[in-house]
Parts: structure tokens; C-alpha cells; sequence
């Protein structure tokens, strides 16, 4: 089969323009209007958790207001008023979640609280990201714990290779 070549054309004149012709897709949507990336294995967890049903109207209704990044940014009295609880309840569901390590607690800002799922369980937001978040997760962990004693690896930035470091003799 001969090679065909596909050209441009200047269609009043016919003249054949230079360059090349570019189909660029129409950027590709998942279905969702709104979605967040759950891991399963910690769904399992909190299945088999204590967690009553109070706790896990909470945790659904948190992490359907999560934005990217894993960001929640709450008024309890509002949440409250939206699931029928008091929000004293709200707030000891949100404390068991944190002390679960199902939430991560952040800045108060203004009248609200923030907190962010933690990246373990699920993650809306870039892969490269998540990664980010994962790591400083586990960071906080080991200073969380005093664990000192673990020896990081580097990966090479463009072939993502691990890098050894190799002392001169």
C-alpha cells in the first residue's frame, strides 16, 4: 500500500497550505457530576469497624461534600441540621472518625471546621497528587509514632528509576 500524504488546502485558491492537520478530542468525562476514587480494602475496616450508625451517616455525608485535594470544609450545627442530629452528635461521630484515622483534622476557618478523608481510603484529585498526600501521610504517622529509623529511597525525576547512592572510594 503506497503512503498517502494528507495535505491542507486553501479552499478559494486550491493552493496547498504547509503544515499538518490536528484532531484534538474533546476532553473525556467520567459520567459523574461529582465523584471521589474509593480504596476497597478500608472499606472492609470500616464494615467490620464499631462505628455505629450515626458514625457512618457522618463519614457518607462528609464524603459527599469533599472537594479536591480531600478537603472538607464543615459547619457542624449546619451538618447537623442536614442528616437530623444534634450537633453533639455530629461532633462525636467526626471525633471517632479522627481518632480511627478515617479523618484528618485541619484548620478551623471562620465559623467551620476542616478536615481531609484520609488519602488511605479514598482520594478526588490528580494521581500525582495523591501520591504527595500518601507520603505525607505516612510521614506524619512515623513522627506521630517516633519512628525514625527508615531509610527513604530517591526515584530519578524523568525515568521515576530508584536512585542508589554509591560513596567514592
Amino acid at each position: 500500500m503506497a503512503n498517502k500524504r494528507i495535505n491542507q488546502f486553501d479552499e478559494e485558491t486550491g493552493e496547498i497550505l504547509g503544515g499538518f492537520v490536528a484532531y484534538i478530542a474533546p476532553k473525556r468525562t467520567n459520567g459523574f457530576d461529582r465523584w471521589l476514587a474509593m480504596a476497597q480494602n478500608p472499606l472492609v475496616l470500616l464494615a467490620l469497624s464499631d462505628l455505629d450508625k450515626a458514625d457512618h451517616k457522618v463519614l457518607l455525608m462528609l464524603m459527599a461534600k469533599i472537594d479536591f485535594e480531600n478537603l472538607i470544609v464543615l459547619n457542624q450545627a449546619e451538618l447537623g441540621r442536614e442528616l437530623e442530629m444534634h450537633r453533639q452528635q455530629v461532633q462525636r461521630s467526626i471525633k471517632r472518625l479522627i481518632k480511627m484515622g478515617v479523618l484528618l483534622e485541619g484548620q478551623k476557618v471562620g465559623t467551620s471546621r476542616s478536615y481531609r478523608l484520609n488519602p488511605n481510603y479514598g482520594w478526588k484529585g490528580s494521581a500525582k497528587n495523591h501520591v504527595v498526600a500518601l507520603d505525607a501521610e505516612r510521614k506524619e504517622r512515623m513522627k506521630k509514632a517516633n519512628i525514625s529509623g527508615v531509610v527513604e529511597q530517591e526515584r530519578d525525576e524523568k525515568t521515576r528509576d530508584w536512585v542508589e547512592e554509591v560513596e567514592a572510594t
